[in-house]
């Protein structure tokens, strides 16, 4: 057994550190071959660019259903570059074009900062001291932290506020403001309150009027224009959601007051079945209530969605009707009358299944006939040509004062190691430099800007799907190059 020992041990020692050397060196040329960040392409050709744009974007359109997109290209401080693919509307196929309008979301909010810092140059807001002293009628409620808020905390989403912006608004502040960051709408509100206290205007007009005109934007707005009606795109969405907006609260309203009508049927008749008549009177009030529901809590902020939820129920309970019709006339003719109610009731679940199903399976477009309210948060409407000439102005800008404007890129508040915040717009850090970035997510549509300051290439990417969110970061990774962490961030 010695012996055995001495034969094997060494030739198992000198084993196992070959196969350790091997594993170390396989590690270390592992490691160097990590790749390095893709460098920008802002020193190609344009025409490259835009010719390998060409071939990519419809790639990305068929594979992911996006029906649209709109893109457009900042170079050298100008926009270089403004194209549209797909449709605007799967149903009708209008093709998008670089004049569609779609609705940015969140971007709303970098146009809402810089609508604020233009009022600081002219001396009607202050970056540093408290917000609420801006006020005329106070908007948050008073404690230390709400005397605490400043401009600069709330751009910076630093200000302790929530994000919760549909439906009734949470005020709370959650930290002592500037300590951290937490990304929120509601901060933004704030905003918009300062801006039209002391603009004595709309965040429409004040928009309008220190940003638009100035820059030329023709085709933005935070609320409906007629001018831009007849170039909208439709968001798209699976049908399901909206459907389930408003059957789920009817659903929930018809049971309470069928167990009420029951209990006061039974106390006053006797009976506890009750007649045809009080059930339609029941589901009546419970659609009424339903509907009651949807406009405080969906109706005021994205009305077309909530539209949506009423023409989709309406096809609905018209598909429940007719399978109704349909099944009391089969189990006539072939069931005998014991089984019918049996049948009738099975019938009915399987077609309440599968019209959820189908509704689930579709996806279509957002009716537009319906303006939001002018929103920091997300209710701005605009062109990729229009929004690139906003892009271009943040990153070097001239309609601002040059400490204001240097500010924006300044980092305000730290998120992470590849993330900060400045004045109203994200700022990511690699090794190409900072980009400045924000996305934008609302039902229908997906989209984002950045562009990165030191080289002036920057791009603009709106799409008009749910599922747009991959498509416009790929396609805006694809366009500038860089690292593109924004993406996941």
């Amino acid at each position: 057994m010695t012996r055995l020992k001495s034969l094997f041990l060494p030739r198992l020692v000198a084993g196992g550190v070959v196969v350790l050397m091997s594993l170390c060196a396989h590690t270390v040329l592992a490691y160097q071959q990590i790749p390095e960040e893709p460098p920008l392409r802002h020193t190609e050709p344009l025409e490259a660019v835009v010719a390998d744009l060409e071939e990519y974007i419809p790639i990305q359109l068929d594979s992911s259903r996006v029906p649209g997109l709109a893109i457009a290209l900042v170079r050298d401080g100008q926009v270089a570059w403004a194209e549209g693919f797909g449709v605007a509307n799967r149903i009708t196929g209008t093709p998008v074009t670089p004049d569609t309008a779609f609705e940015a979301a969140s971007i709303s909010k970098v146009v809402t900062a810089y609508t604020a810092l233009r009022l600081v140059d002219q001396g009607r807001l202050t970056l540093d001291e408290p917000l609420s002293d801006s006020l005329v009628t106070p908007w948050l409620g008073d404690s230390d932290y709400a005397r605490e808020i400043t401009l600069r905390h709330v751009a910076s989403h630093s200000a302790g506020l929530k994000d919760n912006d549909l439906g009734p608004i949470d005020k709370t502040i959650a930290f002592d403001p500037g300590s951290q960051f937490a990304y929120s709408g509601v901060g933004f509100l704030y905003m918009q309150q300062a801006i039209e206290q002391v603009s004595n205007s709309s965040l429409e007009e004040a928009a309008q009027t220190l940003v638009f005109e100035s820059l030329g934007m023709q085709s933005s707005s935070f609320e409906g224009r007629a001018n831009l009606e007849p170039h909208m795109a439709n968001g798209h969405i699976g049908y399901v959601l909206p459907l389930l907006f408003l059957l789920i609260p009817f659903a929930g309203f018809l049971l309470v007051l069928t167990l009420v009508g029951i209990v006061v049927l039974r106390i006053s008749t006797g009976r506890w079945r009750p007649g045809r008549r009080s059930m339609v009177v029941t589901a009546f009030v419970a659609a009424l209530l339903a509907l009651v529901v949807l406009y405080f809590t969906l109706g005021r902020i994205l009305p077309n969605l909530a539209l949506l939820a009423v023409l989709s129920t309406l096809l609905f309970c018209g598909g429940l009707a007719l399978a109704s019709f349909l099944l009391r006339k089969m189990i006539a003719r072939l069931a005998e009358p014991p089984m019918r109610p049996r049948l009738y009731m099975l019938g009915m679940v399987l077609t309440v299944g599968g019209l959820l199903l189908l509704s689930a399976m579709m996806t279509g477009p957002i009716p537009t006939l319906l303006s939001p309210p002018p929103s920091a948060v997300g209710s701005l409407q605009t062109t990729a040509p229009d929004l690139a000439s906003f892009l271009a102005e943040i990153a070097t800008p001239e309609l601002l004062d040059a400490d204001t404007a240097g500010q924006i890129r300044t980092p305000q508040i730290a998120v992470n190691e590849d993330f900060s915040w400045g004045l109203g717009i994200g700022i990511q850090h690699s090794d190409q430099g900072d980009a400045l970035w924000q996305n934008g997510m609302t039902p229908g549509f997906r989209s984002v800007m950045v562009i990165y300051p030191e080289h002036q290439w920057g791009v603009v990417v709106l799409t008009n799907s749910d599922a747009g969110s991959h498509v416009a970061y790929n396609v805006a990774a694809r366009a500038l190059g860089g690292k593109a962490q924004w993406s996941s961030f």
